[in-house]
């Protein structure tokens, strides 16, 4: 499979995927009986709804904008992602279409004016990121029914691993196995009292004598593992590797500073779970996997069509970011396997995200999915640039309004 991968091949059999389903999406955020289920449930904002169809993939029918004014779509960020060159790479594709007018909102307005002053659009791409006023959005949404691009109360839910993983698992997206240390209620819903009545219970967390086993109520993870902060937005992530006379410590993972996204410390060996013990910290804890040729995937599923992938250099490995002669980090195209496409399709639809990026581990044939991110930013690829402003316009043309 070429890496732009139409996800039409790997579906070409079965229904069209509908956006709709918000309560399929979210039976799986907690160990709750049907009622409580219900009672969890987040509603999408109120706007007419249209399945995608498989042919979308192929032709564009310039049919539907026969005899109407041009469509307007807003885009709902903050400035500086909206501004960022590969977000500006995906909105001028769409714009060069005459029948497309493209309304930035810009901070002043977001953060300045009441939702009522907001202009009106047809079509909505609104994405999170620091400092965007995402309550407000969905204030917006409910106001003026724009039809959305991304589920923005969804966008909610990917704040917390813990939610997302239940989500993937509920959508049958491979997982890694993890434990949970819960200090902080429990992954808040919509009723954030019910949840914590759920995960109230402070848990038992030790390590073992030799330090190399992470025992939490009962259940053990070995060394080498990863410990995520429970909050998306957190990217101290660490990893611990076991105690051995040869080796031990752990490594420290962190945005990128220059050229270095992480190092070594010797002497990290007792996981924060433990050390903060008397804290409302909580962490999600993953085993550490060999992943093939010592590179991540980064995947970014374009609605239930479609899905890119390239490879970069895993941070755990030497902590030093790969660039070319440019200063650009080296990131290659790469093929996605039919799992993966299936993936993409199924994050896509389970958490309402028409852009959404999302992280793999490929390990000895198989591929984990290990974060979901909602819109990210493509660097350097305009191989999707074209295809995604092609997906995004086939579904304006798709989801017009009467």
């Amino acid at each position: 499979m070429t890496s732009a991968v139409n996800l039409a091949t790997a579906n070409a059999v079965g229904p069209e995927i509908s956006w709709k389903g918000s309560r399929s999406r979210l039976k799986a955020l907690t160990r709750l009986d049907d009622e409580e289920i219900e009672s969890l449930r987040l509603p999408s904002p109120i706007f007419p709804h249209k399945c995608i169809s498989v042919a979308l993939a192929h032709t564009v029918t310039q049919d539907v904008y026969r005899h109407h004014r041009p469509l307007k779509l807003g885009i709902c960020a903050m400035e500086d992602k909206v501004c960022s060159k590969s977000n500006q790479e995906i909105f001028r594709r769409l714009e060069a279409d005459s029948h497309v007018e493209v309304v930035l909102f810009g901070d002043k307005m977001l953060l300045g004016k009441p939702v009522q002053e907001w202009p009106a659009c047809d079509f909505l791409i609104a994405f999170y990121s620091d400092g965007f006023p995402l309550d407000k959005a969905i204030s917006y949404t409910r106001l003026r029914s724009p039809v959305c691009y991304n589920d923005l109360l969804m966008q909610k839910l990917l704040f917390d691993r813990r939610l997302c993983n239940r989500v993937l698992n509920h959508v049958g997206v491979r997982t890694l196995k993890r434990l949970e240390v819960n200090r902080d209620g429990g992954p808040r819903a919509s009723s954030r009292e019910l949840v914590q009545h759920v995960y109230n219970r402070p848990p038992a967390v030790s390590l073992s004598e030799d330090e190399n086993t992470l025992i939490v109520d009962g259940r053990t993870l070995h060394k080498p593992f990863v410990e995520k902060p429970v909050s998306a937005e957190d990217h101290n992530i660490y990893i611990y590797f076991p105690r051995t006379a040869q080796t031990g410590g752990g490594r420290r993972l962190f945005r990128k500073v220059g050229n270095k996204c992480s190092e070594y410390d010797p002497n990290l060996v007792v996981p924060r779970c433990i050390t903060e013990k008397h804290t409302t910290r909580s962490y999600v804890y993953e085993p550490l996997l060999s992943a093939d040729n010592g590179e991540d995937v980064k995947a970014y599923a374009v609605g239930p069509q479609y899905c890119y992938a390239v490879t970069r250099k895993s941070p755990a490995i030497t902590g030093t970011v790969r660039r070319d002669l440019s200063g650009k980090e080296i990131r290659q195209a790469t093929g996605v396997s039919k799992f993966e496409a299936e993936a993409a399709s199924k994050i896509s639809a389970a958490f309402g995200q028409s852009v959404c990026g999302f992280d793999i581990v490929r390990d000895q044939g198989k591929s984990y999915v290990i974060d979901v991110n909602g819109w990210t930013s493509v660097k350097h690829q305009p191989e999707f640039y074209g295809q995604c402003a092609q997906v995004l316009r086939q579904m304006l043309a798709s989801r017009r309004p009467n």
